[in-house]
Order: structure tokens, then sequence, then C-alpha cells
């Protein structure tokens, strides 16, 4: 998928006003990836991204690199975009799924499962 599509379904799951919040949902949700500690899982995930939000899931160090729940993720993400509660939710879940659709299946299995479950169903879109 390329970086244009994603943006536009972000924009469509979450309801958002620009292309501009949805890229900024994106670049977020990456850097929220990037912290996180996922036994590598999120390199192999990266390689198959548009380039531009790619560079951003790989852009920790992997030494620095935290295991923590969907609540410290969304707590990340509130706090780059200055969103609370549901909007912060839905921001993510759109981004994110976003992501997953945008990587081969075997990639998508792999991502799932390198996360813990309260934060493995934001990588899915149910409409």
């Amino acid at each position: 998928m390329q970086l244009t599509e994603m943006v536009n379904l972000v924009q469509e799951r979450a309801d958002l006003n620009s292309e501009d919040t949805a890229k900024k949902t994106l670049v977020a949700v990456a850097e929220a990836l990037s912290e996180r500690e996922m036994d590598g899982a999120q390199d192999n995930f990266a390689a198959q991204l548009p380039e531009e939000i790619a560079t951003v899931v790989q852009s920790r160090d992997k030494s620095s690199r935290e295991k923590y729940d969907a609540e410290d993720f969304m707590n990340r993400v509130s706090e780059q975009l200055g969103t609370s509660g549901e909007e912060t939710e839905t921001r993510v879940h759109a981004a994110f799924s976003a992501m997953v659709e945008g990587v081969s299946e075997g990639e998508q299995v792999d991502i799932v499962n390198a996360l813990p479950k309260d934060l493995s169903t934001y990588a899915l879109w149910n409409s």
C-alpha cells in the first residue's frame, strides 16, 4: 500500500478533516511502535511499509525499546497528537489497522502475535 492510500484510509476511518492530520496520526503510531519491544517484529513489519512510515518505525535504538501495554501506547500517541480518550483510540485503531493492512498476510500475523492482546485488537479493522 502506498503512503497516500494509507493516509486516505486513516482519514476515512478516523473521520479526520485533513490528510495532514491523518499523516500525523500515522507518524505518531509509528513512533509508539518504534519504542515498543517486540523481539524485532517491527523491523520486518517496517520493511513492507511506505518508506516515510518505515523510517519512523525503525528510528528507535533496539536497546532502548520497552515492553508496555495498550494504555501506555495510547498515552504515548495521545501526548504526541494532543488528543485524549476515545479520539486517541479511534485514531490509533485507524492508523495501526491501515498499517497492518499494508503488509503481507504473514507479516500481519507476526506483528499481531508480537503484541499483547489488549494492543493487538487495534491492529484489525472490523467495518
